[in-house]
């Protein structure tokens, strides 16, 4: 195996491992096992493969998009080719794998277990993302290198972790409303990143908007675990 080849695999997995390991140290009151941890990664993995090779007509090849491109058409990709399907996936994962899981019984297990599921999600997302650099020079390795660390796990993660807050505040009540704002609001967000980043190409201007609101993203979900964490202390 190629050294080009080797780095862009290490780029598209580590930062997923990072964030499991991360949020599995945060889940300190009761550690999930960490086979069901693999458990949920695979499965995200599982979905991920198969949203891919689903055939949508909307998925552009390698995430090229032409500049002759319209908006609509961007939104149209970046919705129905993306978020939609991704999202559902995702969703429809941590419904089924909660409910046969004897282990999820805190309320930050529907975060734990929604990022494991997101994160496999990530990885062959990433590994799929990453096949077209293996070819070309060094500085585009780099760049897509940085996206995926900067931007595209950090996607999955934010959005996974505001479906596991409302996922698990459906135990709670309301459990219409807030299991429909774990499939809404991820789904927004990442269809809104997706179609900038289609509309404007791996450009700085994108970049720069990925870097205001990812960060504020990232402040909500870290204050919807550690909220979690609290209920689960409390209770």
């Amino acid at each position: 195996m190629e050294l080009t080849t080797i780095i862009l695999l290490i780029a598209a997995v580590f930062p997923a491992v990072f964030f499991i390991l991360y949020i599995d140290m945060i889940d300190s009151k009761k550690p999930e096992p960490w086979q069901m941890l693999l458990l949920a990664a695979l499965v995200g993995a599982a979905m991920a493969f198969a949203v891919i090779k689903s055939g949508l007509p909307y998925l552009p090849e390698k995430f090229q998009i032409s500049e002759q491109h319209s908006i609509l058409e961007c939104l149209t990709i970046g919705f129905l080719g993306v978020a939609i399907p991704a999202e559902i996936a995702k969703w429809g994962s941590l419904i089924i794998f909660s409910a046969m899981n004897k282990h999820y019984d805190e309320f930050l297990d529907g975060i734990v277990y929604s990022v494991c599921l997101a994160m496999g999600f990530a990885w062959i997302w990433s590994v799929w993302f990453m096949t077209e650099a293996v070819d070309t020079s060094s500085f585009e390795i780099v760049e897509k290198c940085i996206y995926i660390i900067v931007i595209l796990v950090p996607i999955h993660l934010a959005s996974s972790t505001i479906m596991g807050y409302f996922f698990a505040l459906a135990k709670c009540g309301n459990k219409f409303r807030n299991c429909v704002l774990a499939l809404l609001l991820p789904t927004l967000i990442t269809g809104v990143l997706c179609t900038l980043f289609f509309i404007l190409g791996d450009n700085w201007e994108f970049y720069i908007i990925a870097g205001v609101l990812l960060p504020i993203l990232s402040l909500i979900s870290y204050s919807q675990i550690f909220g979690l964490k609290k209920m689960d202390e409390e209770g």
